[in-house]
């Protein structure tokens, strides 16, 4: 909140208002000079009730909160003969009165006013404040309402910085009666905004988002989803850990470990996303920038925790359906190990004949085949039989029947295998003879691009190039000795090898994306900022705070986009968009200062020479209105530019080094 002044202070109010009403004579207003403001509201010409300021020093405590601008409003009868622009900046400067400070001066009997606020506050300008006050101020002034005019402006003020929070501050005083009504106005406001919000998040639902995407959403949309998912992720989680504590009393540890793992990972997502929650929800503010990266955070950890337990469902599922549907399983498994057992014995004649033909050395691969797959079966049918006992015993008991289904049908699933190999033996012993040259040039092809994706493949591609290296290897040396055995490797190892590739090709192809696209996001946002920057340099006697400032933003913005281009290409693709972002609106807000500059020198400007010159920033204003010697920002002699910062009383541009304690207002004021 603003800081409230001490009773001292409010003593000095109040002498200074004794001092005014004493050198106010008969039916003639008084001089009131620019003075320093000891409060946030005051009344020197005693046009408000107690209760009125009270209304207006909470509204302004509410402007504060919600925008962390502090507004000062007084009250005069006079402005001791300067204009309403003269005496507001002197009553400014004497009241130190800085970036986050706002004023309204109303002169009574004089019938004048003057309202300014700083242009680097964000979402106002000229225009916007002469809205606010023609349409909240000037109205209110005309019939005497002199509190509603204050809280006009207040009101115009949050409306024009958030538009989310009109009718923050609108219940008005009128004769010392409040108007019912302001918090209707501002239950409806937070009410609709809601459902805008509301709205926003429910859209997103049903898209799939990248980052760059989520962090171009509003604050307002980031945050109610950052709460959504975090709710809906500790829930989640929740209810996993009822339900995998009674699968892991059911089926076991071992069987439940895939799940056990991915609700440990879920659980470490979400304490971490709190821990971001929390760090946003405390005393420490956080700007605009951080305060979306952390909500973002928030959205894609827990949004992929959530995945990453959905992704175990269908196995969870399968899991607690094997154990329903044992029975059935359990049939089946009956019948295959019937049919795998008749087959055995045809297996034998075959494998003999092939050997006669081929001879044993070439089937050396598959001569043990018959012998491994009886042993399998062998498994197959004692493990089913524990299986079924398992599947009888009382519930909670039962666990071990899923892992006995799931080993029988592994078994089932080898014998097959062997079994498959002697039946395709002939023609495989056939194909490798004719094949093999061809599979090692293809292999040999893969090893070398797999080489030139190391990056892209990761482990899964090195681990199948080091397979495929091994199987070539067997291939090239050991191929007479044992045909069938090195053409059957090298065909498996191929085939690994080619889904590694293909990962590995998709993750380069999406790696080339984002390079080019962060080249492109670098490249606009450079050409933007050179472009605002040229303007603004070329131009800088007219161009104000508001384009200045959005134009060092997007150069800081930038300068990170290129360091983290290297590192972090998604980041910096982000921040070179925002870079380019504020380059545009630095050059709308120095193209609008220009086009005000240039209506404002009308007959004035002494010449399109000077003109361009004070435009240029070569020259200051106030040297051309002949203030020659003294005063700020006035020529003293030498070169009129200079080192310093600053601004002239009508330039931009120092005339030497100084500063000046008026820069960068916007205001607007009159008769009434």
């Amino acid at each position: 909140m603003p800081r409230r002044v001490s009773a001292a202070l409010g003593a000095v109010g109040l002498a200074l208002g004794m001092t005014l009403l004493l050198s106010v004579g008969a039916g003639t207003a008084a001089a009131e000079p620019p003075t320093r403001l000891p409060t946030y509201v005051v009344d020197s010409a005693e046009v408000i009730t107690p209760e009125q300021r009270t209304e207006l020093e909470n509204a302004v405590d509410d402007l504060y909160n919600e925008h962390d601008i502090q507004m000062w409003i007084v009250y005069v009868r006079s402005f001791d003969g300067l204009t309403s622009e003269q005496w507001a900046d002197q009553t400014a400067i004497a009241s130190e009165l800085g970036d986050h400070d706002a004023l309204l001066a109303v002169a009574t009997e004089d019938r004048a006013y003057r309202m300014f606020a700083p242009d680097s506050i964000g979402g106002l300008d000229q225009s916007t404040l002469d809205d606010v006050a023609t349409n909240d101020v000037v109205p209110q002034l005309r019939e005497g309402n002199w509190a509603q005019a204050g809280l006009g402006a207040i009101n115009g003020l949050s409306n024009a910085l958030d538009p989310s929070y009109t009718g923050v501050i609108t219940a008005g005083v009128v004769g010392g009666a409040v108007v019912i009504g302001g918090g209707g106005a501002y239950l409806y406001s937070r009410r609709r905004k809601q459902r805008r919000i509301d709205g926003s998040v429910e859209a997103l639902r049903e898209q799939e988002l990248t980052v760059d995407q989520l962090a171009e959403q509003p604050l307002d949309v980031l945050d109610p989803w950052s709460r959504e998912v975090l709710t809906d992720l500790d829930n989640a989680i929740r209810t996993s850990e009822e339900e995998l504590r009674l699968a892991v009393d059911e089926f076991g540890p071992a069987e439940t470990a895939p799940f056990t793992k991915a609700l440990e990972r879920a659980r470490r997502g979400l304490a971490q996303s709190f821990t971001t929650r929390q760090r946003l929800d405390d005393n420490v503010p956080e700007t605009d920038d951080e305060r979306r990266g952390m909500l973002v955070e928030i959205i894609t950890s827990c949004t992929e925790a959530d995945a990453a337990l959905d992704d175990q469902v269908e196995a969870f599922d399968a899991m607690r359906n094997l154990l329903i549907n044992a029975d059935t399983r359990f049939d089946a498994i009956t019948q295959q190990l019937i049919g795998l057992r008749a087959r055995l014995d045809p297996a034998t004649q075959q494998l003999t004949e092939l050997t006669e033909k081929h001879g044993e050395q070439t089937l050396a691969s598959i001569l043990p085949n018959v012998e491994l797959a009886r042993q399998q079966i062998d498994f197959a049918e004692a493990t089913a039989d524990q299986g079924r006992a398992a599947s009888a015993a009382p519930v909670g008991q039962q666990g071990p029947a899923v892992a006995a289904i799931r080993s029988a049908e592994g078994s089932i699933e080898q014998a097959t295998v062997l079994l498959d190999a002697i039946d395709h033996a002939d023609a495989n012993i056939a194909a490798a003879q004719s094949r093999m040259p061809a599979l090692i040039e293809e292999v040999e092809g893969e090893l070398a691009e797999a080489a030139s994706l190391t990056a892209d493949g990761g482990p899964a591609l090195a681990t199948a190039a080091a397979a495929a290296r091994t199987a070539l290897d067997a291939a090239r040396t050991g191929f007479d000795a044992d045909p069938l055995g090195s053409f059957t490797a090298l065909v498996d190892a191929d085939a690994d090898l080619d889904d590694a590739l293909d990962a590995a090709r998709d993750s380069a192809a999406e790696r080339t994306r984002r390079a080019q696209v962060l080249t492109a996001a670098l490249e606009s946002a450079t050409a933007k900022v050179t472009a605002a920057s040229d303007f603004i340099g070329t131009r800088r006697g007219a161009v104000q705070s508001t384009a200045r400032t959005r134009l060092a933003e997007a150069q800081r913005l930038l300068r990170s986009a290129q360091e983290a281009a290297g590192t972090d290409p998604g980041a910096a693709t982000s921040t070179a968009r925002r870079s380019g972002a504020l380059a545009d609106q630095a050059l709308m807000a120095a193209q609008g200062d220009v086009v005000n500059w240039q209506q404002s020198q009308q007959p004035r400007s002494g010449g399109s020479s000077t003109a361009g010159a004070v435009l240029g920033g070569i020259l200051v204003d106030s040297f051309l209105r002949g203030t020659i010697s003294g005063g700020r920002g006035g020529y003293r002699g030498g070169y009129p530019g200079g080192f310093g910062g600053g601004f002239s009383s009508g330039g931009r541009s120092p005339g030497s080094f100084g500063g000046s304690g008026s820069s960068g207002r916007i205001g607007t004021g009159g008769r009434f």
